[in-house]
């Protein structure tokens, strides 16, 4: 059955495409496909496009009108056109659990009444699905995390954590991709790169992928660490077809 859609003016010039708002899976997939067809079939209109859970923000540019690409875009919907698959990657992130890059392991455990090491299995035994980006850039927010892992965040936000840093806020994970204030619990540091200003603003992740965490040693992060600042680590990284 097609999810209904509602349509808003936004903004200045935008327009907010609405989902029933959840947190799920069909209906992400449906954000998705919607940003990719909108912007190449109504690129020359856009100034950006930005999905979140459930919802699509569309900015227009400059003289278009709101009220009528509203119209635009009902047609669109309509149609059968969202039956288009989006190329996405399942991609292998190494994440180091050790205590000295996992500041709040103890934390989460305790809360769920596991062990650390248990925190780590379940965190690892998952396939994460990328909804969106925000917060920071590149920042992914990742569904997908156990039940047995939710965790409140943090009543008192750390003024900083590491770029890299792995967490937990509530019933969602995800990494920091720069160092920033946050309220999340840290269990973990990948090594890698998730956002880079060098390469014009290139993000490792991006909404559609799935996410898969590697438990690596203390050892094999400084090993990961030094080549990626060198260049040469490979990023586990496959077309996804699930």
């Amino acid at each position: 059955m097609k999810i209904a859609l509602t349509y808003q003016h936004f903004g200045h010039n935008g327009v907010l495409i609405n989902w029933p708002s959840k947190i799920d899976r069909r209906i992400n997939d449906e954000v998705l496909q919607m940003d990719s067809l909108i912007s190449g079939v109504f690129g020359d209109k856009i100034v950006e496009l930005v999905p979140s859970y459930c919802s699509l923000a569309v900015y227009l540019k400059a003289g278009e009108l709101v009220l009528e690409f509203i119209e635009l875009l009902k047609d669109f919907a309509v149609s059968d056109t969202l039956t288009v698959k989006n190329t996405n990657f399942a991609i292998t992130i190494p994440v180091c659990y050790e205590p000295q890059y996992a500041l709040d392991l103890d934390v989460v455990a305790r809360y769920n009444k596991l062990t650390a090491t248990e925190v780590v299995r379940i965190h690892t035994n998952e396939a994460y699905n990328v909804f969106f980006l925000g917060f920071l850039p590149g920042f992914p927010y990742l569904g997908g995390l156990s039940e047995s892992l939710h965790t409140p965040r943090k009543k008192t936000p750390r003024q900083t954590i590491e770029k890299g840093s792995v967490a937990i806020g509530g019933k969602q994970t995800g990494v920091y991709t720069m160092a920033s204030p946050g309220g999340w619990n840290i269990i973990g540091k990948s090594p890698l790169d998730f956002f880079s200003f060098r390469d014009s603003f290139q993000c490792l992740l991006r909404p559609g992928d799935v996410v898969k965490f590697d438990a690596i040693s203390g050892k094999e992060y400084e090993q990961i660490k030094a080549a990626v600042i060198k260049g040469t680590f490979k990023v586990g990284k496959e077309v996804y077809s699930g």
